[in-house]
């Protein structure tokens, strides 16, 4: 395998129909995405990695029908079931203002409105509710916030501004401290 990064775009479910067509999940912005793609890798259940061609794609309700090169029947499309669809990552979509990649915001600094720079977002965790910043404060501001690391919601509230350019999440400083344990 080549050393190029690959995202998941969709996973697999259950075969549809008789003519080797499996339902997929999206995991994308655009519902139609499924239509532009060609080439695909496959990781199975079992973590391996094929390569596919996809031969048709269908939009049905918030589901995709695919139909993969060599795979004719109901049978066949079984050992696919609970894979992943993959692309290069340089494939991955232009999302519409205002919106973010999950992944793309890791390793975002976390400055309070006073423009101090805080701590580090480790990841960003999507929640039953809400999405929320995992975040760790530097060493220099665990006395003031917490030397644990906290998760903080993704609301108005919280989170006041994403700065893509450069690479930081403005957040409300008392909101911070109010997601902080009493031991600092």
């Amino acid at each position: 395998m080549d050393s190029q990064e690959y995202i998941t775009v969709c996973q697999l479910m259950r075969a549809h129909g008789v003519k080797g067509y499996i339902k997929a999940m999206p995991l994308t912005h655009d519902l139609t995405r499924c239509k532009s793609l060609k080439d695909v890798r496959v990781q199975k259940r079992n973590g391996e990695i094929i390569e596919l061609t996809l031969e048709d794609a269908k939009v049905a309700n918030t589901l995709w029908h695919l139909k993969f090169k060599g795979f004719d029947s109901p049978e066949s499309v079984a050992v696919l079931v609970n894979g992943d669809v993959m692309i290069p990552e340089s494939e991955r979509l232009p999302l519409p203002e205002g919106e973010y990649y999950i992944d793309d915001l890791e390793g975002f600094r976390v400055h309070t409105e006073d423009g101090r720079d805080v701590g580090e977002v480790l990841e960003v965790q999507e929640l039953m509710t809400v999405d929320a910043f995992h975040i760790k404060f530097d060493l220099s501001m665990q006395s003031e916030f917490s030397s644990k690391s906290i998760l903080a919601p993704w609301i108005d509230d919280c989170v006041k501004e994403i700065n893509e350019d450069g690479k930081f999440i403005v957040c409300d400083s008392d909101y911070l401290k109010s997601l902080c344990p009493e031991e600092r």
